[in-house]
C-alpha cells in the first residue's frame, strides 16, 4: 500500500508542470462506512482515503474532475465482532458546480477495483466463506469548501449502483432499485491543490 501512496504523489507533483488550465492536487481524508444488506447497520467502519485529482475549467462555473485514489472501505458489526474491510482503487468522474466564490458541488461516477479484502468474526478469518465482486461502481456527491486558493475541505457520499457481494444476489434493495449487497459511505477530506 506504501506503494501506491507514493505512487499517487509522485503522480501529482509530476503533472503540476504540464497544462496551464489544468489544475492538480491531492485529497486525504476518512471513510465511514457501511455496507446495506448485510446484517449490520450504522457507519461503524472507519477507513482512509488517500488520492491525486486533476480539473478542468469548463466555464467560469464550472469543472471536469478526475481523481485516482486508494480508499478502504467496510462494515463492522458489534454483536457478533464481525469486520468486514474492502479495499480499491477508484477513478472518480466528477462534474465541479460553483454555487459561490468558496462553495462547489461535485456529483459523477467512482468506478472502483478490489484490491483486498478481510472479514473477521470473533477473530476468526472469513475470507474463505466471503467473497466479494472484483468491481464497484458507485455514484457520489459532495460539497466542497474552499478556505483559500489551495486548500478546501471536502464532505462526500458515495453509493454503489452495482452489487458488491461475490457470493450471489442476496440482500436488500439498494437505493437504485437492485437486489445485493452496497458500499455506503460518508467521506471527510482535506483538498490541497498545487
Amino acid at each position: 500500500m506504501k506503494r501506491i501512496i507514493i505512487a499517487l504523489i509522485a503522480l501529482a507533483l509530476s503533472g503540476s508542470i504540464h497544462a496551464q488550465d489544468f489544475k492538480f492536487g491531492l485529497r486525504l481524508g476518512g471513510n465511514f462506512s457501511q455496507i446495506d444488506g448485510d446484517m449490520a447497520s450504522g457507519y461503524n467502519k472507519i477507513g482512509y482515503h488517500v488520492g491525486v485529482f486533476t480539473a478542468y475549467p469548463l466555464s467560469n462555473l464550472s469543472s471536469g474532475v478526475v481523481e485516482l485514489s486508494y480508499t478502504s472501505k467496510g462494515a463492522r458489526y458489534s454483536e457478533i465482532q464481525q469486520v468486514t474491510v474492502v479495499d480499491y482503487v477508484e477513478i472518480s468522474l466528477l462534474y465541479g458546480l460553483k454555487v459561490s466564490e468558496k462553495l462547489e458541488i461535485l456529483a459523477g461516477v467512482q468506478p472502483s477495483v478490489l484490491t483486498g479484502s478481510n472479514v473477521t468474526e470473533a477473530g476468526v478469518d472469513m475470507g474463505d466463506i466471503v467473497k466479494f465482486n472484483k468491481v464497484d461502481v458507485p455514484v457520489a456527491i459532495g460539497l466542497r469548501l474552499y478556505l483559500n486558493s489551495h486548500i478546501a475541505l471536502e464532505a462526500r457520499l458515495s453509493y454503489s449502483l452495482t452489487n458488491i457481494n461475490g457470493n450471489g444476489s442476496f440482500g436488500i434493495e439498494g437505493l437504485f432499485g437492485n437486489i445485493g449487497q452496497f458500499n455506503n459511505v460518508l467521506s471527510g477530506s482535506l483538498i490541497y491543490k498545487l
